[in-house]
């Protein structure tokens, strides 16, 4: 299984907040940044600011897509949702909300 977020990034992702049911995770990267394979836990993100990234699946499949200021997205997979990425514009921010239990 891949490295999770917090550990695959460690320089651009960071806890915000946690709690027994939540644990909030800030991401930041700059233009031309790639974090390598990682996982997210079931949860959702919102992006908040607009952007443009390629996301790349432990096959090889890579897709490349814009990113709006307030895109949700849900992952419901509890670590088996496995890509890299790489930001191919400006600073991109994001929240990631992951649920516990």
């Amino acid at each position: 299984m891949a490295k999770h977020i917090l550990k695959a990034a460690p320089g651009s992702a960071k806890v915000i907040f946690e709690n027994d049911v939540v644990r909030v995770i800030m991401t930041t990267m700059r233009k031309g940044q790639k974090i390598p394979m990682h996982s997210h836990n079931k949860g959702f993100s919102y992006s908040l600011n607009a952007g443009r990234i390629r996301s790349t699946t432990e096959d090889g499949k890579s897709n490349t897509f814009r990113v709006e200021k307030g895109d949700v997205g849900w992952s419901d997979a509890d670590g088996a949702e496995t890509h890299a990425v790489e930001n191919l514009g400006g600073v991109l921010r994001e929240l990631y909300v992951e649920f516990k239990g």
